[in-house]
């Protein structure tokens, strides 16, 4: 049984929004995303959001989990209903340069994209972003759930490693942070939804972009392809100049560079 949390917070949250959105907001739960797939499969309609204090299980790309801690972040999930098939790689764009875009307007800080679904401050992630789709059977998508997790302040502590790769936007806490924050990144998300075959987008992406030039391993599967990354395409592919030259446009996968900073 999951509690919902006193009105007063979640009417904060509403009352920065400049958009009309299906607010929820929990106190704990396991996965937003979990939860949220569960309320599309009933028919909850778009643009329903849920926010957690806490997950104890949150979830990343590639299985991993997602540390989030009570009262250090925001994580919270967002359910689309979108028309097109190529709109999914757009969407994660679309989330990247929306966050980056609400912390610089609610803090001034400045965010890095690492293709595809993570923000840097310096060389620390602090957000990470995991779309998760399900088709209608024609083609098309049936929903998209769309999971952001956003480490606002430091927490007390990190798991085992993470240390070493995560940082947070804060040094501590603040008051007047957490629901601005929230409120802005919906309305700069669902200012983009509408408008993801508008270059401008992949601009804005393009312009934050933490991998540049800099040498990292793709991978694929079993497959592992070491390149200098040259820029991403107005689809949002990452285009990798491999070591024998060849110019790769990689859709999907995992790109790492810790073996070459």
């Amino acid at each position: 049984m999951y509690r919902t949390l006193n009105r007063l917070d979640l009417q904060k949250i509403v009352a920065h929004c400049k958009g009309d959105y299906h607010i929820e907001l929990l106190e704990e739960t396991d996965s937003t995303n979990r939860l949220l797939r569960q309320a599309a499969e009933s028919g909850a309609p778009e643009g329903s959001v849920l926010f957690a204090l806490h997950q104890t299980a949150g979830k990343g790309r590639m299985g991993r989990n997602f540390f989030s801690p009570a009262g250090s972040g925001l994580y919270f999930s967002i359910l689309l209903r979108p028309q097109a098939m190529a709109d999914g790689m757009k969407i994660t764009a679309a989330a990247g340069v929306a966050v980056a875009q609400a912390v610089q307007e609610v803090l001034g800080i400045d965010l890095s994209v690492k293709w595809v679904n993570d923000l840097y401050l310096g060389n620390k992630k602090v957000c990470g972003i995991l779309a998760e789709s399900a088709m209608d059977g024609k083609g098309g998508f049936d929903y998209c759930i769309l999971g952001i997790g956003l480490n606002v302040f430091e927490p007390p502590h990190w798991e085992e490693d993470l240390d070493q790769i995560a940082g947070a936007l804060l040094p501590e806490k603040r008051e007047n942070v957490m629901e601005p924050l929230a409120a802005a990144i919906l309305d700069r998300f669902f200012d983009w939804y509408p408008k993801l075959s508008d270059p401008r987008l992949m601009e804005e992406y393009r312009n934050r972009s933490f991998l540049q030039g800099k040498k990292v391993t793709a991978v694929r599967g079993d497959t592992r392809t070491v390149g200098v990354v040259q820029g991403i395409s107005d689809e949002g592919e990452l285009l990798l100049r491999t070591e024998s030259g060849e110019l790769l446009a990689i859709c999907s996968g995992e790109v790492r560079l810790e073996d070459y900073r």
